[in-house]
C-alpha cells in the first residue's frame, strides 16, 4: 500500500488513503507537474492473463461525458504488480451516502431529477458503436457532486456489449441490484442496467429497502406514489429482459412526463404502512404453531450440542477473515453420460457447478475486488476420489487462476468413501473456524452406491459443530423417477419434507442423510424466486436442469457480509 508522499510515475504525490479494497487502493493525489492539481489515483493488482484494467482505462478513456469522470493516465504494471489510473477528482458524496444522510428519505421530485440524470448518461453508453453495460450500478457507485449533478463512478466490470456471445466470462454485480442473468450464467446487455434503474428508484422510493427482498405487490409496496411510477418501476424490474422497457430513452420519456407533474405528497403514516416487505413467515411468532416433529428433534439436537435454538443457527456471515467452507462430492460414475431431457447428466452438473461457483465470485465482490468469502473443494468421485483443486482453494483464487473443473466420468460410485474423505478435511477443519458460518457438504449422486452404506458417515458429519451451528449436508439425486409427482414449476415447489414419496428407496435414504434448510438458506432461496416450505430438507430431486442447478445455487447461499 502506497504511504503519504509516495510518487506515482514520478509525477503524482499521495496526499491520503481514499478507499481500501482486496483488490487495490484509492487514493487522492497532487500533480507535481501542474501545479499540485489534486487528482484521484486508482490503484488495482495485475494479474497475469487479466487484461481488465488496461480495458477499463482504454474504455474510459475513449468517453467523453460531463457524468463520466475524465481519464487523464494510466500505468502499466510496476515492479510489484500494480496498475494505476488517474482521474479526475470529484468532490461530493455518493448517492448512498447522501440517501443516508438524509434519513433514508428524498423528495420525489429529487429521486426523479437523479434518475434522469443517470438515464441521460446511460444512454449515451448504450448508444457507443459497441453499446458498454455498466453491469453493476447502485448508489455507492453514483457521486452527487458539489452542484448537485450526478457523476457515474467505477467502471471496473463495465464491458463492451458482443451479441456474438451467450454468455458473460464471469458473473458479477451487487446482489441487491443486479438483474437475474448476472445470476444465471447468460449474456448481459443494455436491459441489464434497465433493471438496476429500476432497482434503485425502488430502493430510493422505499426509504432504503430492496427490491429483491420485497414479498408484496409493488404496487402495494410504493402505493403513496403515483401509478405511472409505479407501473414503470414494475416494468423495469421484469425478471425477463424481454418484458423491460428495451431502451432508456424510453424510460427519459415517463420520467420527463413525471418531472412535469410536480410534487408528490408522502404522508407519513401511508409510506409507514407500505414499507412493511420484510418476509411474514419470518416476522411471525413461532409459538403460534408447533413445529414438525423432524425440527423439534433438529432442535432438540442442536441445543444439546450447542445449547442456542435451531432457529439461530446458521447465520454467522461470511467474511474475508471467517469465509464461508463449501465442499462439493460429485459422483462421476459411468451413467452420468446418461441423458437428462436432451443433455447428458454431466455437463447439466458441471454447468450448474460453475454457476454456483461463479456467483460466490458475484457475491464476493465489490466493484473489481474479490473478498475472498467462501473457500471451496470439490471431490469428484466414483470408485476413487479426485480431489480436483488439491485441497480446499479461496474463491478469488480460483477465479484469478481461473482453475474450473473439468469432470470426466469413471465406472462404478463409492459413496462411502468420499464421505469418508470430506470428514477428513473437516476434522482438520474445525478447530480453526469456529467462529465463521457452519461449512457445508453438497452431494451429487445419480445412483446407488456400490461400496459401504454412506448414511452413517453423513450423519456424523451432521453431528460435527461450530458455534454457528452443525455442519450442513445437502444431497442432489439426479435421476429420473426420484419423486411419486413429477415436479414441473420448480419455482413454486416446495421441497422436500417429511411426508414426501419417493419412488427410489435411495431417495428416502438421501433424504435422511440431509440437513433442514436453515432459515438464513431458505430466504436467500425465496429472493431468487424459489418457494422452498419452512422445514424442508437440503435435498434435491434432479429431475430436470432447474432443480440441478437450484441444488448447487443453495451451496452458494450462506449468509454474506
Amino acid at each position: 500500500m502506497m504511504q503519504q508522499n509516495d510518487v506515482i510515475g514520478g509525477r503524482y504525490r499521495v496526499e491520503s488513503l481514499l478507499a481500501k479494497g482486496g483488490m487495490g487502493c484509492v487514493y487522492l493525489v497532487q500533480d507535481t507537474k501542474l501545479n499540485n492539481k489534486v487528482w484521484v489515483v486508482k490503484e488495482m493488482a495485475h494479474m497475469e492473463h487479466d487484461n481488465s484494467f488496461a480495458e477499463e482505462a482504454r474504455l474510459l478513456t475513449s468517453l467523453t461525458h460531463p457524468s463520466i469522470p475524465k481519464i487523464t493516465d494510466y500505468f502499466e504494471p510496476n515492479e510489484d504488480g500494480y496498475c494505476y489510473l488517474v482521474m479526475e477528482y470529484i468532490k461530493g458524496v455518493t448517492l448512498q451516502q447522501h440517501f443516508e444522510g438524509q434519513g433514508f428519505q428524498l423528495p420525489f421530485q429529487v429521486i426523479i431529477s437523479y434518475a434522469s440524470q443517470l438515464c441521460e448518461v446511460l444512454d449515451y453508453l448504450h448508444q457507443q458503436e459497441h453499446p458498454i453495460v455498466f453491469r453493476d450500478l447502485k448508489p455507492s457507485n453514483l457521486m452527487i457532486d458539489e452542484y448537485g449533478r450526478l457523476k457515474l463512478i467505477d467502471f471496473g466490470i463495465a464491458r463492451k456489449y458482443d451479441e456474438s456471445k451467450l454468455s458473460d466470462t464471469v458473473q458479477m454485480g451487487t446482489i441487491a441490484f443486479a438483474a437475474p442473468e448476472q445470476f444465471e450464467n447468460r449474456q448481459t446487455d443494455p436491459r441489464t442496467d434497465i433493471y438496476a434503474v429500476g432497482a434503485i428508484l425502488y430502493y430510493l422510493a422505499s426509504r432504503g429497502h430492496y427490491y429483491f427482498r420485497n414479498t408484496m405487490p409493488l404496487a402495494q409496496a410504493l402505493a403513496s406514489y403515483p401509478e405511472e411510477f409505479r407501473h414503470m418501476v414494475q416494468r423495469l424490474l421484469e425478471t425477463d429482459p424481454n418484458q423491460r422497457y428495451q431502451s432508456i430513452r424510453d424510460i427519459a420519456a415517463v420520467l420527463q412526463k413525471l418531472q412535469g407533474d410536480g410534487a408528490v405528497s408522502m404522508p407519513e403514516s401511508e409510506l409507514a404502512k407500505t414499507m412493511m416487505i420484510q418476509s411474514s413467515a419470518a416476522a411471525a411468532p413461532r409459538s403460534a404453531v408447533a413445529a414438525p416433529v423432524h425440527e423439534q428433534a433438529t432442535t432438540h439436537l442442536y441445543k444439546q450440542q450447542t445449547g442456542f435454538s435451531s432457529r439461530k443457527m446458521h447465520t454467522v456471515q461470511a467474511t474475508q477473515s471467517h469465509p464461508a467452507l463449501i465442499i462439493y462430492l460429485l459422483d462421476v460414475s459411468g451413467s452420468m453420460t446418461l441423458m437428462n431431457g436432451s443433455r447428458r447428466r454431466l455437463d447439466i452438473v458441471t454447468d450448474s457447478l460453475y454457476v454456483a461457483l461463479k456467483q460466490m465470485v458475484f457475491r464476493s465482490t465489490k466493484g473489481s475486488r474479490i473478498s475472498p468469502r467462501y473457500r471451496v473443494a470439490v471431490l469428484a468421485y466414483s470408485e476413487d476420489i479426485h480431489d480436483v483443486f488439491g485441497g480446499i482453494k479461496r474463491i478469488d483464487e480460483l477465479m484469478n487462476t481461473g482453475m474450473l473443473p473439468t469432470l470426466k466420468t469413471q465406472r462404478f460410485t463409492d459413496t462411502a468413501q468420499a464421505f469418508l474423505y470430506a470428514e477428513q478435511l473437516l476434522k482438520a477443519e474445525l478447530p480453526h473456524i469456529q467462529d465463521g458460518p457452519a461449512p457445508l457438504i453438497c452431494h451429487m449422486t445419480d445412483g446407488i452406491y456400490t461400496g459401504e452404506d454412506p448414511e452413517p458417515i453423513a450423519r456424523r458429519l451432521m453431528e460435527m459443530t461450530v458455534k454457528d451451528g452443525n455442519v450442513l449436508v445437502e444431497n442432489i439425486f439426479i435421476s429420473d423417477d426420484v419423486l411419486s409427482s413429477e415436479v414441473d414449476q420448480p419455482k413454486r415447489w416446495p421441497g422436500v419434507q417429511d411426508n414426501t414419496e419417493f419412488r427410489d428407496d435411495y431417495g428416502r435414504k438421501l433424504m435422511r442423510m440431509s440437513s433442514p434448510i436453515p432459515e438464513s438458506y431458505r430466504q436467500m432461496m425465496r429472493e431468487a424466486n424459489f418457494n422452498l416450505a419452512d422445514g424442508s430438507y437440503l435435498m434435491f430431486p434432479g429431475t430436470n436442469p432447474e432443480l440441478v442447478s437450484l441444488g448447487f445455487q443453495m451451496s452458494a447461499a450462506t449468509p454474506i457480509h
